[in-house]
């Protein structure tokens, strides 16, 4: 399809219109050949590095797009094509492929978001708890949902590893607050709408304290390994959607970052 219409769809699914976020979100390096730029094959993957922009270059995509779009978050203000970040751009432009960066928006979203699609993966499908889907923080990001929860499960939600912090975790029912990634500026959140547990990435050195005082159990995953879900949706959505992406194949590809 015409990189026209793949960039009006993919914005259009998106809407990062919507979110006032630490980075620009959209397109951030456009194909050479412009509307001429034939989108057939789309990588998507958690964080720009090196090894992801080659592996989309062995891979002969046309498009790459990025959850964390390293080397233009907004405290990042010197982008002179030097070092790192001209080294991340030179490939990307010698490659001919186009770089994306959608983060707040897939992080919220309410079908392809990684708090909406690790709520999915924590049901266990009883109708005695079903999830509420409700949503709370600041711009809606995370999301609360009432569920079943214990380690079983939590194991095969992140199989490379968890934590828990405050009271033991049991094998009950929990109203779970959920935000991926560096999500625990929504831990007071979480404790003022009544939720049990707390689902996040990474924690700060203050999180388990605050967790066993005010008697919530926090469940830490990795920033990177609780943000593999909107990433890997996003592929598979792309993928399947003829409609709206004719003719593009895209895949996921995940390098693990254990933080």
């Amino acid at each position: 399809m015409k990189f026209s219409d793949f960039d009006s769809n993919l914005n259009n699914l998106l809407m990062p219109w919507k979110f006032d976020d630490f980075c620009p979100n959209g397109c951030l390096v456009e194909p050479f050949l412009g509307d001429n730029h034939q989108v057939k094959k789309v990588v998507t993957g958690v964080s720009l590095r090196d090894e992801l922009i080659d592996r989309a270059i062995k891979a002969k995509a046309d498009v790459l797009v990025v959850h964390h779009p390293n080397g233009f978050w907004k405290s990042e203000k010197d982008k002179r094509l030097v070092g790192t970040f001209g080294r991340y751009m030179s490939k990307l432009v010698r490659a001919g492929i186009a770089l994306y960066g959608f983060h707040l928006p897939l992080d919220a979203h309410e079908e392809l978001g990684n708090n909406i699609c690790i709520a999915r993966e924590l049901e266990l499908g009883d109708d005695d708890y079903p999830m509420q889907n409700r949503r709370f923080m600041e711009q809606d990001i995370g999301v609360i949902a009432t569920t079943r929860v214990n380690k079983e499960v939590l194991c095969r939600v992140f199989p490379h590893g968890w934590r828990a912090f405050g009271p033991a975790l049991k094998d009950k029912p929990y109203i779970i607050g959920i935000c991926s990634g560096s999500g625990t500026s929504g831990l007071q959140d979480a404790v003022d709408c009544g939720c049990t547990m707390f689902v996040t990435g990474e924690i700060r050195e203050s999180t388990p304290i605050f967790a066993q005082e005010n008697d919530i159990t926090v469940i830490s995953a990795g920033h990177h390994r609780s943000e593999v879900f909107c990433v890997r949706a996003l592929a598979e959505y792309i993928s399947a959607s003829r409609d709206l992406f004719p003719g593009v194949r895209a895949k996921f590809i995940d390098i693990d970052n254990p933080i």
